[in-house]
């Protein structure tokens, strides 16, 4: 039999590790709420607009934490959030799937952007993660933006038509 040399072995506890510690985008499972007015569905998500459903996302966080690499650094990212879906039609419910599949894609998208960056110091990549972590709120809402876009097209030419 023959002893795995230390430094062989020492490879693979850090490739175990470094698996460990891969992005991760996790979309707790979706809450639906039935509503009984469109005034209330509106109260709830917003008075702009024609709908008779929506989702919110509640819970969201963006942990970035910098690792070493050599005299570089990098963001090892997760993302966490938690959809809210309002309803006052029962039958949006597979098109609100389609928003919450959506921003799952978005922010997957984000954390690998983030996490593909390089850093000439641990100290830059530390300013650059606490400020990724701190605007998450308003990167979330321009995935939203997105999507409503992406799903919604009429949306976007009524909104450039009244600019006009």
């Amino acid at each position: 039999m023959r002893v795995p040399r230390p430094a062989a072995f020492l490879s693979v506890i850090l490739l175990h590790c470094a698996a460990a510690f891969a992005a991760e985008t996790v979309v707790q499972p979706p809450t639906a709420v039935l509503v009984s007015t469109l005034e209330k569905l509106h109260t709830l998500c917003g008075p702009d607009g024609e709908f008779d459903a929506c989702t919110r996302f509640v819970a969201y966080r963006l942990q970035a934490t910098c690792l070493p690499q050599g005299a570089s650094a990098s963001i090892n990212a997760s993302v966490t959030f938690k959809p809210l879906i309002y309803l006052y039609n029962i039958r949006q419910l597979p098109h609100e799937q389609l928003h919450i599949d959506d921003i799952r894609r978005f922010a997957a998208s984000y954390v690998a952007e983030i996490e593909g960056l390089r850093f000439a110091s641990r100290e830059q990549c530390e300013a650059e993660a606490l400020q990724a972590v701190g605007q998450f709120g308003t990167t979330l809402r321009q995935f939203a933006i997105r999507s409503n876009r992406l799903r919604h097209p009429s949306l976007v030419r009524m909104a450039s038509n009244a600019g006009r």
